[in-house]
């Protein structure tokens, strides 16, 4: 089984699915503009930062195989950055208070979880894939 392949694949889909499940609300939920603002503005960096993170994760996993940078290199970016992803997505989580919106949205609930819960085969993807690029 070729690791290196197919940890780049996972890696590349599961941050464009973080950042998917991330913006889903947007599409969902209807007439509480004011309260999916105050939703998407928790935590240090918002969710403006987890899909910054998680959309540079996947545009560097995509690039190490370009031959443009040191491939060593890139995988360690690659790394850091899908930690920042799953960190960033975390401390929104812990920081969402709830509102008006969760009492007729209820899955919202879980939505700042399962945000988190994409996002972990980021970082680990990134991390099989740095292993089977530099051994």
């Amino acid at each position: 089984m070729d690791f290196r392949a197919l940890s780049r694949r996972v890696g590349i889909v599961a941050a464009v699915a973080t950042v998917i499940a991330l913006v889903a609300p947007y599409a969902l939920v209807s007439g509480y503009a004011t309260e999916l603002a105050g939703y998407y503005s928790s935590g240090a960096v918002g969710w403006g930062g987890i899909a910054l993170f998680a959309l540079l994760s996947a545009v560097v996993i995509a690039s190490v195989e370009r031959g443009n940078l040191d491939p060593g290199t890139l995988a360690g970016v690659a790394v850091v950055l899908g930690v920042a992803t799953t960190a960033s997505a975390a401390l929104w989580a812990t920081a969402i208070e709830p509102t008006s919106v969760f009492a007729e949205y209820r899955w919202l609930v879980w939505h700042a979880p399962a945000v988190v819960a994409v996002s972990v085969p980021v970082p680990l993807s990134a991390a099989v894939y740095a292993r089977a690029l530099l051994s």
